[in-house]
């Protein structure tokens, strides 16, 4: 829909430029139209809507959006599992619809198209992958998970797919013209993957969960490093990162928008380490009965400390700190010998906090313009100056992807 840019003032937080209300049902998705001043939103009420008067009527509820501008190419996803093209013109008054392929047996939750390739890749609630020729309409491939496919991301270079599902698994694939190979499985996060965003250059995979964490995955080192990164407190839904500035932006449910600091030096969070008893005093755990039977004490409950990993009970972990080089930008439980090596300049926060002040379920970005998107369930679209927040990205004129 439309919108007109207001003044922007000087801030170092985003600011509202416009609200777009009217949707009578949640907004899934929102996509800024680059060089335009204007957005394209998919919603629950079965409308594509995309500049005044231009909207288009769908035969179910509209759940996600890829949007070509050089080919002014729009495909939307649908909740009756089926991938819908348009054409819209240039004065962006008429959409005209184009195909529509058949994708899924249920609710589309994401999808990508590839110029380079020619195919309109999804997936959907049916647990599936699948990809489709845009130029005979056909189907190419289908993969199928355990769990609900959430999102999605595609690197045309390379043809690799990457699917993040409901059982908080990110699936890393080989897409061929009829087949497709698992490369692996990532798995770190102890809920449903809910957003995704690569990285080619850095070939960084980022993935934000409803366990409110963001984890960066260094495909390109292959070398397994992951970082954690925790500054929410609700599920995260949209992520997208900026290499100019070497910035990643996180939205969440609750409204909250964290700005990382990725270009300083973080420190991996360590893995949990096992243990009948705790690892500083000895005392055993509450399962541990025969050490409970021998020394005649009640067994305690397990922690375990943030920073080093180590089985700990809380009598030996009654400290809390925040420790922002690790990604814990809250206070988490720490050792007391572990809080004992902090120092105050390790607390220095390496990311900044934003209210976005509605549920973000989607987010879209133009940097080279220093403008954001997001919308989500309240039936609200709104449109950020994050000119400020973002920094030299937008003098230098980075390109949307």
């Amino acid at each position: 829909m439309a919108a007109e840019i207001h003044s922007r003032p000087q801030s170092s937080r985003p600011v509202l430029l416009n609200k777009i209300e009217g949707h009578s049902d949640g907004v899934n998705a929102a996509v800024l139209i680059p060089k335009e001043d204007g957005v394209i939103t998919v919603s629950e009420d079965r409308y594509t809507r995309a500049g005044q008067p231009s909207f288009c009527l769908c035969p179910a509820p509209c759940s996600c959006i890829s949007y070509h501008h050089e080919s002014r190419r729009i495909f939307i996803g649908q909740d009756n599992g089926a991938v819908v093209e348009f054409l819209i013109s240039e004065d962006f008054n008429k959409m005209n619809h184009v195909k529509t392929y058949p994708a899924h047996q249920n609710r589309v939750s994401d999808l990508i198209f590839s110029l380079e390739s020619q195919w309109v890749i999804s997936t959907g609630h049916d647990k599936s992958i699948c990809w489709m020729s845009t130029q005979s309409g056909s189907m190419l491939g289908r993969h199928s998970f355990g769990s609900w496919a959430s999102c999605l991301q595609y690197d045309s270079d390379t043809q690799h797919a990457f699917v993040g599902d409901h059982s908080g698994q990110i699936t890393l694939l080989k897409l061929d013209e009829q087949t497709c190979s698992v490369i692996t499985t990532l798995k770190g996060h102890e809920g449903s993957v809910g957003a995704l965003y690569w990285d080619p250059v850095q070939r960084w995979l980022f993935s934000g969960a409803s366990d409110n964490s963001v984890i960066m995955w260094d495909i390109g080192g292959r070398q397994g490093r992951t970082l954690l990164l925790q500054g929410h407190h609700e599920k995260v839904q949209a992520l997208w990162y900026l290499p100019l500035t070497h910035q990643l932006v996180s939205c969440s449910a609750d409204g909250g928008i964290t700005v990382w600091n990725m270009e300083t030096t973080r420190e991996e969070a360590p893995q949990w380490l096992d243990s009948d008893s705790c690892q500083k005093c000895g005392q055993p755990f509450f399962w541990n009965i025969k050490q409970m039977w021998d020394s005649k004490t009640l067994g305690l409950r397990q922690h375990h400390c943030r920073k080093c990993g180590k089985a700990i009970c809380g009598k030996c972990s009654s400290k809390r700190s925040t420790y922002p080089i690790m990604g814990f930008e809250f206070q988490v439980r720490m050792c007391d010998d572990c809080y004992d090596t902090i120092k105050e300049e390790d607390r220095t926060p390496l990311a900044t906090f934003h209210e976005g002040k509605h549920n973000i379920a989607h987010m879209d970005m133009d940097p080279s313009r220093g403008l954001m998107v997001t919308c989500g369930s309240d039936r609200v679209v709104k449109i950020w100056d994050i000119a400020q927040v973002v920094g030299s990205s937008v003098a230098a004129g980075f390109s949307p992807r």
